[in-house]
């Protein structure tokens, strides 16, 4: 993919801050953050040198987005926190009551 499909792509992810990239010529990759209503960010990685784009992100809110963005399926992001104990980001309280919260108005729209 050449330098300015590159940029374009880039571009297109405007919630994307994009911070750093790695590679050589035709597989390059980046990252970069997605803004958080809490302390953290969530992370977008998208490596070119493959085909399709293969892609990466932590953020529940936009990962539908990114998915249809390249024209790619979605699957769900999980939590290493349900998975293993130790070294790993523990879900706030906030967060959870405030998912709750947004999945119970959801149901209402939905309903």
């Amino acid at each position: 993919m050449n330098r300015e499909t590159i940029i374009q792509t880039l571009k297109k992810f405007d919630f994307v801050m994009w911070d750093r990239y790695f590679g050589e010529c035709e597989s390059l990759t980046f990252y970069g953050w997605i803004e958080r209503k809490d302390k953290y960010k969530d992370f977008l990685i998208l490596d070119f040198g493959v085909k399709p784009i293969w892609w990466a992100t932590s953020s529940e809110k936009y990962s539908k987005k990114i998915a249809e963005m390249l024209n790619q399926d979605h699957s769900r992001c999980n939590r290493v926190e349900y998975f293993m104990d130790g070294n790993v980001i523990r879900e706030t309280t906030e967060s959870v009551q405030s998912k709750n919260i947004n999945n119970a108005k959801s149901e209402v729209e939905d309903a």
